[in-house]
C-alpha cells in the first residue's frame, strides 16, 4: 500500500516539475516614425570634357593657355604656325579690292550705256570667285587656331611650342567642374525609391566640414546580373571648385519618413533564413509568429510585416521557450 502512494507521490511531483511556468519578459511593439538610410561611395565625373586636339598638320606657333588655370568659351588655346596662310590671304585681299573697284567702274559705264551686260556680268564673276576665295582662306586660317568649347579648367599640355601635331593627337582636355556629374551604383532594392526628383547629400574626406546637395539626373534602367545594383548620375555645383574629377565621395540617401513598429533586436530569430518572434497570448501560452524584417537601429529591428499593435512579443528568454509553452510574464 505504501509503495502505491509513494508511486502516486512521485508521478504527482514530476507531473508538477514539468509544468513548471518560466518566466519571460515581453511586451508591445513599439510604433517610431523611421526612414531608410542608403550611404554608399561614389565617383565625380566633370559635367563635360573635351580632348582638345587639331583638324590639320602642322607646327604650334603659341600656347596662349595655362595649364590648370580657367579659360573661357571661344577663347584661343593654341595658335598653330599660318605664315603661309597669311601670305595668301594678304595676295586675294589685293585682287579683292581691285575686283571691286573694276566692278564699280563696269557699273557706271554700263549705265551710261558704254559696256555690255557681259562685260559686267564677268566683272561682278570675278569679284565673287575672289570673294569666295577669300572665305577658303580665312576658314584654313581659322582652323589653324584652336579654341575653347566651353568656359572650363584647361588640364597639362602633352606638346610644346614647335611640336608638329597632326589630327587625332591629344594637346591637352578641356573640362568644365562648375557642375559636376556624380556617378554610384545603387543596391536594386531602391529601384522604385529612386527618381529624377530624388536629392542626396554629399561627403568628402578632404574637407569634413563640406556637406553638398545635389539632385539623381540619370537612372540607368538595367540591373547588373553579377552586382545587383544599377548606375545613376546626379549632378551637383561646385563651389570654388572644390572638387575635381576623379574624386571619390560618399552619398548619402534619405527617403521618406514612415511609421513602423519595431521590437528588440533580441526577440528576433532565425530559422532556415527566415525570421520569427515568439508571442504570448491572453492563456500565456507561447505561440511562433514569421515576420519580415527592416531596419536595425539603436538595438531594435522594424517588423515591416507580421504584427500588430496589440501582441506581446517576447524579448528576454527566448531561449528557455518554444511554441506551446506557458510561461509567466515578468
Amino acid at each position: 500500500m505504501s509503495l502505491f502512494f509513494f508511486l502516486v507521490f512521485f508521478l504527482f511531483n514530476n507531473n508538477s516539475f514539468s509544468q513548471e511556468i518560466i518566466t519571460v519578459v515581453a511586451q508591445p511593439p513599439e510604433k517610431k516614425i523611421t526612414n531608410d538610410i542608403l550611404e554608399i561611395p561614389a565617383k565625380i565625373l566633370a559635367n563635360e570634357k573635351v580632348q582638345i586636339t587639331t583638324v590639320v598638320s602642322d607646327k604650334i606657333k603659341k600656347i596662349v593657355f595655362k595649364e590648370g588655370k580657367y579659360v573661357k568659351k571661344n577663347q584661343v588655346l593654341i595658335e598653330l604656325f599660318d605664315d603661309e596662310e597669311q601670305a595668301i590671304k594678304k595676295q586675294i585681299l589685293a585682287e579683292v579690292k581691285e575686283a571691286q573697284l573694276n566692278y564699280e567702274r563696269a557699273n557706271k559705264l554700263f549705265s551710261k550705256g558704254n559696256i555690255s551686260q557681259t562685260v559686267l556680268d564677268n566683272r561682278m564673276m570675278l569679284k565673287d570667285k575672289l570673294d569666295a576665295r577669300l572665305e577658303e582662306i580665312n576658314a584654313k586660317i581659322n582652323d589653324l587656331k584652336i579654341l575653347a568649347p566651353f568656359d572650363g579648367i584647361i588640364s597639362v599640355k602633352n606638346f610644346s611650342e614647335g611640336s608638329l601635331v597632326k589630327p587625332g593627337d591629344i594637346i591637352t582636355t578641356l573640362y568644365d567642374i562648375k557642375n559636376l556629374k556624380i556617378q554610384a551604383k545603387v543596391p536594386e532594392k531602391f529601384i522604385n525609391k529612386i527618381n529624377n526628383k530624388t536629392t542626396f547629400s554629399l561627403k568628402s574626406s578632404i574637407d569634413s566640414n563640406i556637406n553638398v546637395k545635389g539632385n539623381v539626373s540619370i537612372i540607368d534602367p538595367l540591373v547588373n546580373d553579377e552586382t545587383r545594383t544599377f548606375k545613376i548620375i546626379g549632378i551637383i555645383n561646385n563651389p570654388n571648385n572644390l572638387f575635381k574629377p576623379g574624386l571619390m565621395v560618399n552619398l548619402t540617401f534619405k527617403f521618406n519618413d514612415r511609421k513602423s513598429f519595431f521590437v528588440r533586436e533580441n526577440a528576433v530569430f532565425n530559422q532556415d533564413n527566415i525570421s520569427y518572434v515568439y508571442l504570448v497570448n491572453k492563456k500565456n501560452i507561447i505561440s511562433k509568429k514569421k515576420v519580415s524584417v527592416g531596419l536595425r537601429k539603436d538595438g531594435f529591428v522594424e517588423i515591416l510585416d507580421g504584427l500588430n499593435s496589440f501582441d506581446l512579443v517576447v524579448h528576454e528568454g527566448i531561449n528557455k521557450i518554444k511554441e506551446g509553452t506557458s510561461v509567466e510574464i515578468k
